[in-house]
């Protein structure tokens, strides 16, 4: 048998052709047009044989009615065939209908012909038939994902997800088509949407790189007696933006980086994740109360002011606390300069910040300095350390004002101004020390100090005796 569209040779059994996805009817399909003209043929086959029949004698008569019984006859038979046949007819479109197999049959026969649109149909009447048939969904789907109709395809993957008897692997393979189909669509923000609402683990895992889930929080609110170092992770590459003043932050807010270290007094950290595809998450607040002693501002005894002599700069530090402070104006942390006795003053203006650290990890208020250190002198700080190099060429150290040595070594020595000092009882200094620089740029402090007199060209070698005290050693 050939196909009646393509003429390809058919299978036997086969109920349409591989080639082309033409149905094969066995039996005729039943057209309506085609029962009325056969019952209006009949009917008037009989009526032309009663007009043929003449009305003048009894015996033709007779003769005529049984002409017209057998044309009766032949028209009942006629009927009857007809009848069978579009009994057939409908019988057979009737279980090809409602056959879920017929269906697939039929649509695995349109995707092999490129007929999609007719694909579909029967897939759709197929799920009508069998709705809980998830292979036939998917099937479904793969159709709405060549065509190119991703909502439909979106939409028919998400009823399988829904579907309480699609098995485990079944629901992960429609995630991960559906995704795909957001992915292709750059709907990024749909994918994180899915992805919040699973339960499903394995996907969550898999896909984690697309969430945008909100920052988790190291402490949970509440009341603290205590500083806590909060800190704000994700569980995704992205940026945490925060406030501290109960605001919603955006992405002009601080960038979260390191621990916010909340202190005395009331908080609300307010916080979102923007992920790497710029999909935000839902805005978390929560509120700290922190109730810590503060410590109290460090007592500089060295006021600000003018000075002309060499002078220390003193601070009482406050009990179970350490003093940090800077010299660039900014306010100190536990990152500044520590300070660990009185030190000298520098030369010219200058400001100092201090500020204590309490054992509990609270910092207390700012106290600042301000002093400005002119020296009645004219032996400047650039005379001192010229005059020092001149001794150490004129005693064979170094070769020239640049420090080269005079040894094997391939360094030089150079001579650095460090603050002024004055020593009770013995007078006003500038100290220099000595530093050794080698051919690699480095740098290093040799333990060699002078002190030269403020006042006069004088030079000594300076040293710290065993109660602490100045040793002032003459250069010859």
């Amino acid at each position: 048998m050939k196909c009646p569209k393509c003429g390809t040779e058919l299978k036997d059994g086969h109920l349409y052709c591989e080639k082309c996805g033409e149905e094969i009817h066995i039996v005729p399909d039943y057209e309506p047009e085609i029962e009325y003209s056969m019952h209006e043929t009949l009917s008037g086959i009989v009526e032309d044989v009663l007009e043929e029949v003449p009305d003048s004698t009894k015996e033709e008569k007779q003769q005529s009615k049984k002409r017209h019984g057998r044309f009766v006859i032949a028209a009942c038979i006629a009927a009857a065939a007809v009848f069978v046949t579009v009994v057939s007819v409908v019988v057979v479109r009737t279980h090809r209908h409602n056959s879920v197999n017929y269906q697939i049959m039929r649509a695995n026969a349109c995707v092999a012909a490129g007929d999609s649109q007719k694909a579909i149909d029967y897939c759709l009447r197929a799920i009508e038939l069998d709705e809980s048939n998830v292979p036939l969904r998917f099937m479904l789907a793969d159709i709405y994902e060549q065509l190119g109709m991703e909502e439909e395809n979106i939409n028919c993957l998400y009823a399988i997800i829904k579907m309480s008897y699609a098995s485990e692997s079944e629901e992960e393979a429609a995630y991960n088509k559906m995704i795909n189909a957001y992915k292709r669509l750059e709907d990024y923000a749909s994918i994180n949407t899915l992805l919040l609402n699973t339960e499903n683990e394995n996907i969550r895992a898999a896909y984690q790189s697309y969430m945008a889930a909100a920052p988790e929080f190291s402490y949970k609110e509440g009341t603290y007696a205590e500083v806590i170092p909060l800190k704000l992770t994700s569980s995704t590459q992205g940026t945490i933006y925060y406030t501290t003043d109960g605001t919603i932050p955006n992405e002009n807010s601080t960038v979260y980086t390191t621990p916010i270290f909340l202190e005395t007094g009331s908080y609300t950290i307010t916080t979102m994740f923007v992920n790497q595809y710029g999909i935000e998450s839902e805005v978390v607040a929560k509120t700290y109360h922190i109730d810590v002693l503060k410590p109290p501002a460090p007592e500089v005894e060295t006021y600000s002011g003018e000075y002309t002599i060499p002078t220390m700069i003193k601070v009482q530090v406050p009990m179970d606390c350490t003093v940090y402070y800077t010299t660039d104006g900014s306010i100190p942390t536990n990152q500044s300069n520590i300070y660990r006795g009185k030190f000298p003053m520098p030369l010219g203006k200058s400001t100092f910040k201090f500020i204590a650290y309490s054992d509990e990890g609270v910092f207390g208020d700012c106290t600042t300095r301000q002093y400005e250190l002119t020296l009645n002198t004219e032996f400047t700080v650039e005379m001192a350390v010229n005059g020092l190099i001149e001794y150490m060429i004129a005693a064979g150290k170094i070769w020239d004002a640049a420090g080269t040595t005079t040894g094997d070594l391939n360094g030089r020595y150079l001579y650095e101004f460090q603050y002024a000092l004055s020593i009770p009882m013995q007078g006003d200094y500038y100290i220099i020390s000595e530093v050794y620089e080698d051919s690699s740029g480095v740098v290093n402090k040799t333990g060699t100090t002078y002190a030269a007199n403020i006042y006069a060209p004088e030079y000594y070698k300076l040293s710290v005796g065993e109660s602490d005290e100045y040793i002032l050693e003459a250069l010859q």
